[in-house]
């Protein structure tokens, strides 16, 4: 998939995690946005024409796959995510993983599964720069909620928008970092909602045209309040926070490994409890004498 000097290079398994779609600019040397597709793709690009840049939309684990593969290249981040990429343990901070008892397993997971390796940033992108590599334009478009520093890439000659990560599939969008926001993921998938592409480009799936973009964006935000009225539904009567994650709101189901989902369902179902609570759709409340505290409707 390419127009002029841009590219999609699919990820493995059409791109679904553990790898991720990466976008290549045909260039001397190139550069790769992404660099989680296929190992073997990524390589042969390294011999020709060469890869002069790694730019990375934001720091989760199967963006940064390959990226140890390129370590004469330049390394260019988000501004608000370059410290992730400089200390593991500030990766486990802004996922929420210290302290937990699984904490051993998630950092052999990044070092092992992952090739975590600590980089520092040449450069730290900021919304509205205006990059320019040979005949090729891009423009960061800052798009925080799945990550603070989670962006977009518009190239406006080729109207191709690289949404990243907000990549309108049925599961729908991802907030389960500690750093993670509910509210920044909804004005973020708007902002990129408006600009007129004429080809979305997404971390996951197949790339999806104008005529399609409308629905896919719509349905994309539905499931977040899909989400938001099963849970409202089940706080009809009062339930701690375990017994709400049991429910498997977000994942639909129990899944393996079970630490790393329900660490991730817990953390998104806390991301709408308190937006509920902001709202006054739900209280909490203690019951003395159980130490619990439980959530129902208002």
């Amino acid at each position: 998939m390419r127009r002029g000097n841009v590219e999609l290079i699919p990820g493995k398994n059409l791109g679904r995690y553990p790898y991720c779609n990466s976008v290549f600019i045909h260039e001397k040397p190139g550069i790769v946005i992404d660099a989680g597709s296929d190992e073997e793709k990524l390589l042969a690009l390294k011999q020709d024409p060469g890869i002069g840049i790694i730019i990375n939309t934001h720091y989760h684990e199967d963006h940064f796959l390959y990226n140890y593969l390129f370590p004469e290249a330049e390394f260019w981040v988000p501004e608000q995510d370059a410290p992730a990429f400089e200390s593991l343990d500030t990766v486990m901070d802004f996922c929420g993983i210290i302290g937990l008892p699984d904490e051993k397993n998630w950092i052999s997971y990044y070092l092992d599964q992952f090739n975590y390796r600590v980089r520092k940033a040449e450069r730290k992108l900021k919304d509205g720069d205006q990059l320019q590599f040979g005949k090729t334009r891009v423009e960061v478009i800052h798009a925080p909620g799945h990550t603070p520093g989670h962006s977009g890439f518009w190239f406006p000659e080729e109207k191709v928008l690289f949404v990243a990560d907000y990549d309108l599939t049925a599961f729908g969008p991802w907030y389960g970092d500690r750093v993670s926001s509910l509210e920044d993921t909804i004005a973020s998938v708007e902002k990129l909602r408006k600009i007129p592409a004429e080809v979305y480009w997404v971390s996951h799936g197949e790339e999806i045209p104008r005529e399609q973009a409308e629905g896919r964006f719509a349905e994309y935000l539905k499931v977040i309040t899909v989400r938001e009225e099963k849970l409202l539904a089940f706080l009809k009567t009062p339930h701690t926070l375990d017994e709400i994650v049991d429910q498997w709101i977000i994942y639909r189901k129990e899944r393996e490994p079970v630490y790393f989902f329900r660490f991730a369902e817990q953390a998104m179902v806390k991301k709408h409890l308190e937006n509920l609570r902001k709202r006054g759709l739900i209280k909490k409340e203690a019951v003395i004498g159980l130490h619990k505290e439980f959530f129902v409707r208002s």
